[in-house]
């Protein structure tokens, strides 16, 4: 039995993209338009991604990246993608969608063969990559992305595309990003209850990296930390290539706790309090400073020093960069982190976020913001559409590279080949 729930790029409509970035805590939709590559008065227009219209909904069903209650999960898409849809003018039928949790996982793995004609093809290029596929999984993971960063022709490394040289022995190393086959099924199924069709699935700390970080950045060695509501994704880049990737169960929405605990309030009111008032570090606000917090009834606001918020929010924040500390200088990654930390997601606007972050991890940090677009300055102005736009300019990616399939480039060729799992996760296991 095959499920039919995943559609063949060339099924879209029109040259519109749709990333659905699905979180814990919000369901946002982004729409692009995609701008082909154009004469002007002004010169060459190399084209690029336009955001006609974006849609959120509170998400509902989903907790650590995980879907329990696929209905809830379909009635919240709805909500982001009809709001989408009524500011864009447009129809949504298909997505690309984001996937996280704690089932996520990243393994490196090697390739080589014997080149048999005495000159590298297509056909060798494809292999070589099969046999760094060839690793044990258990049965119920399933291969999300496996990327290749470089290749090696008799011995000689740092190479890009090696069609067309001479050699015996072509060898490659890739990183390979699983994924719970369940968890990818109920999230499609999720998608189909709304009435959408799903192009491709995408871990959301690349869908990220897409958005935020230069290629200069990737290039010198960078780390993206994605501080989403319910975890946090880690995508480490070196060379040009993902080096590492994680994700930690903690997030925006265990700040939102602390503060309903803390302060005995509902937790819209801590998430209100937490987006208007919220600090990661005492030594940021002024020790005067009050805010107003409401019961649990909604009717009766108090006073209270701002400094008890944050006495509430600093604890937290020194965990997570803590466990961020561990992943990265305890694995001595940060020796290749050139370029340090970027920082995006919807908690990373929490005030002194980057000077805590800065602080502990000892590595230069900025705020990352969706960059290479075209339209809405709210959404090019916002880490919390990081994602969002990510999966979209990895839809016209993609799309474009369909445009540019026979110019010789091998990067469509290698896309095809390297996400073969998305035919092979449509297998329902026994």
């Amino acid at each position: 039995m095959q499920f039919d729930f995943l559609k063949n790029l060339s099924e879209k409509s029109g040259r519109l993209v749709v990333g659905l970035d699905v979180g814990t805590t919000k369901i946002c939709a982004v729409v692009g338009e995609i701008t082909p590559a154009r004469e002007t008065d002004e010169g060459f227009s190399p084209g690029g991604l336009n955001i006609i219209g974006t849609g959120a909904a509170s998400s509902r069903g989903i907790k650590k990246g995980v879907i329990t209650n696929i209905e809830h999960t379909a009635g919240a898409i709805t909500e982001a993608v009809q709001e989408a849809e009524t500011a864009a003018g447009v129809e949504i039928k298909a997505v690309h969608i984001g996937i996280t949790g704690r089932h996520i996982g990243c393994l490196s793995s090697h390739g080589v063969i014997a080149v048999k004609e005495k000159e590298i093809g297509q056909k060798e290029v494809d292999n070589v990559i099969d046999a760094a596929k060839a690793v044990a999984i258990p049965f119920d993971i399933e291969m999300l992305h496996v990327i290749p960063a470089g290749f090696k022709v008799n011995g000689q490394n740092g190479i890009t595309d090696p069609r067309g040289m001479s050699g015996i022995r072509l060898e490659t190393n890739v990183r390979i990003i699983t994924a719970a086959a369940t968890s990818i099924q109920n999230l499609v199924k999720s998608c189909r209850r709304a009435g959408l069709d799903v192009i491709d699935i995408v871990f959301q700390p690349l869908a990220s990296a897409e958005a935020v970080l230069t290629q200069d950045e990737k290039d010198l060695g960078v780390a993206v930390i994605d501080i989403g509501g319910g975890t946090t994704d880690i995508a480490l880049f070196y060379e040009g290539n993902i080096y590492h990737s994680a994700v930690l169960a903690i997030g925006g929405g265990n700040f939102t706790n602390d503060i309903a605990v803390g302060l005995r309030t509902p937790t819209l009111e801590a998430e209100r309090i937490k987006k208007n008032h919220g600090c990661a570090m005492i030594s940021c606000i002024k020790g005067d400073e009050e805010i107003e917090v409401g019961f649990a009834d909604g009717k009766l606001f108090r006073k209270i020093p701002r400094r008890y918020l944050i006495e509430i929010l600093q604890p937290r924040a020194e965990e997570l960069f803590g466990l961020l500390k561990h992943e990265i200088t305890g694995k001595g990654f940060h020796k290749v982190m050139n370029s340090g930390v970027v920082l995006t997601g919807g908690a990373a606007l929490m005030e002194g976020m980057d000077v805590m972050a800065e602080s502990i991890l000892e590595l230069p940090v900025r705020i990352g913001v969706p960059a290479g677009i075209e339209g809405s300055e709210d959404v090019k102005n916002d880490p919390a559409f990081a994602t969002g736009v990510g999966l979209a300019l990895h839809g016209a990616e993609e799309d474009m590279a369909e445009q540019v399939s026979d110019n010789g480039s091998m990067f469509p060729d290698i896309r095809t080949k390297v996400r073969t799992w998305f035919s092979d996760v449509l297998k329902l296991r026994n």
